[in-house]
């Protein structure tokens, strides 16, 4: 409002030098510019003083709005005071609302205090990974409530009453106060923590259902002589339930002959090691209702409801999808083992076989790195500072990198190789002896076939590959010559002079081509019976 107000004075006083300014004036044009600008001023002054008038009741409502709920609270605060003089009314204590919230949270763990020693089941995943799997556990103890924490929320300890693996087994020295370990660094459990609402009801065996043939969960028998008193490392195999299959069964005896399934952990394997009689109240049967799923699927626990199979499956599932979409979002422009045709590596073809899928990473879970390591060789006595200078200085074609390396070397070779053969194609050329024989017409002495051969076999790989490369740029040229001859041919009439030596030189060059082809096939022969010896010497 006092913008308002202000922007208004502004304008008034425009206004005034417009009025001024106008009795001054004498020109038309410039009178008429300043008529219209006086009309826009006091148009626009008009406009302010409205809303400057429709701003002033909605205060003043306000303002005394204000001023009655101020009165009410006056008086309200001198009727409380007047009861409590009466003694009619007593103020309630700052504290009351703590107590009441106090009073509440020790309801809830009184409450919850009535699940210790409750038996359960939990889903457990080990260390190494794996899908989780199923336990019977026992309440040991509550988690202290924080603040602003729901029912859902609240966590329990609990410990597993049938652990398979020294992560599971229940730490002595913890249950007696004196481990001196966390959580994380003791060999064994100071107890799950789980959510309240993540127990499930314990699963109970059912004996029977005990038969040959049966999977169970079996507890061996210590020698009597040895102390298995204190949990160690040497005694949790006895302390721990191991996976068995009952042999046979006597019920009068209440004893059954079990064969384990793995074997016993730090227990060498002998004959006969594996099967062990032991009494029923030492075996736990499992859920045998689904051996075929069970044999198919590994990763299961022991103790597991039939629908934790269904979830496994649909895990199972979902990351089948996630690896073929990663596969896809990491298209490889060079198929893989590409720097094993430099090599005599065979390692892309082992991970094909275990069941890599290319452009994904590595890893259980494919989230590892896609490309493969560049192999690097470094200079003999230079450190790594050095090293790192010179890949950065030469970015683009890093020396210390072998497969660029390699190809840096074969594209040398290659351009060495084609120096060589202009160099001796210009010798033979300037050859005296040639150019009298191309001239003169007379033929060039025939090499023997026993010569080549001889030739050959006593050739380097490196002069195979200058005559190769020679024979086939002396192809490409008496190819263009005898197409040359023929078209010349065409021009003289059969039994002319003309046509008969035409058609002689294209018979001979016909001959030369004929020569140079089966040189040709002779040089890859050998070269391919040089690689074949190569590779059966490799071992």
């Amino acid at each position: 409002m006092d913008e308002l107000q202000k922007s208004l004075n502004e304008y008034e006083q425009q206004l005034c030098m417009v009025n001024s300014t106008l009795e001054t004036v004498d020109d038309e044009n410039e009178r008429e510019s300043i008529l219209s600008l006086q009309s826009d001023l006091q148009q626009l002054i008009e406009l302010t003083k409205e809303n400057l008038e429709a701003l002033l009741p909605k205060e003043s409502t306000s303002s005394s709005e204000t001023q009655s709920k101020d009165e009410l609270a006056d008086e309200y605060a001198l009727f409380q005071a007047e009861m409590a003089k009466s003694g009619a009314y007593e103020e309630k204590n700052e504290g009351d609302a703590d107590t009441n919230s106090d009073d509440k949270d020790r309801d809830i763990e009184d409450d919850l205090s009535t699940l210790l020693g409750m038996k359960c089941s939990v889903y457990h995943t080990h260390k190494w990974g794996g899908q989780p799997s199923l336990y019977n556990a026992m309440v040991s103890a509550i988690v202290p409530m924080q603040e602003n924490v729901e029912f859902n929320d609240l966590q329990v300890r609990v410990l597993f009453t049938h652990p398979t693996h020294a992560e599971m087994l229940p730490c002595p020295f913890f249950l007696d106060g004196e481990c001196k370990f966390s959580d994380e660094q003791c060999r064994y459990s100071h107890g799950a923590i789980v959510q309240l609402s993540d127990l499930k009801e314990a699963i109970e065996p059912d004996f029977s259902a005990l038969k040959v043939g049966s999977r169970i969960l079996m507890k061996m028998n210590p020698p009597q002589d040895e102390d298995i008193s204190v949990t160690k490392k040497s005694t949790e195999k006895y302390h721990l339930w191991h996976r068995a299959v009952i042999k046979s069964l006597d019920p009068e005896k209440k004893v059954c002959l079990v064969k384990l399934e793995h074997g016993v952990t730090g227990q060498k394997r002998k004959l006969g090691s594996g099967e062990c009689t032991v009494q029923i109240e030492d075996i736990y049967p499992l859920d045998n209702t689904e051996d075929v799923d069970s044999d198919t699927n590994d990763s299961l626990s022991d103790t597991e409801y039939p629908s934790a199979k269904t979830k496994c499956e649909e895990t199972a599932h979902d990351n089948q999808s996630l690896l073929i979409e990663k596969s896809l979002q990491n298209p490889n422009n060079t198929p893989i083992g590409e720097w094993e045709r430099h090599t005599r590596g065979i390692g892309s073809r082992l991970m094909l076989a275990m069941g890599y899928v290319p452009g994904t990473g590595l890893g259980a879970a494919s989230d590892g790195r896609v490309k493969p390591v560049e192999a690097r060789v470094l200079p003999v006595g230079k450190s790594l500072d050095h090293c790192m200078a010179i890949s950065e200085k030469n970015a683009a074609q890093d020396p210390l990198k072998v497969e660029q390396r390699l190809k840096r070397l074969q594209k040398k070779e290659e351009e060495r190789n084609k120096r060589n053969y202009e160099r001796e194609k210009e010798r033979e050329r300037r050859n005296v002896f040639n150019f009298l024989n191309r001239t003169l017409g007379n033929k060039a002495e025939e090499v023997p076939e026993a010569d080549t051969s001889v030739n050959v076999k006593q050739s380097t790989s490196k002069d195979l590959n200058i005559e190769q490369f020679k024979i086939s740029e002396d192809k490409k040229r008496i190819e263009r010559e005898i197409t040359k001859l023929n078209s010349s041919l065409i021009k003289y009439p059969a039994g002319s002079n003309g046509h008969k030596s035409i058609n002689l030189q294209i018979i001979e060059k016909n001959k030369e081509l004929t020569g140079l082809t089966q040189k040709e096939k002779q040089i890859s022969k050998e070269q391919a019976q040089r690689k074949d010896k190569q590779k059966m010497t490799v071992f």
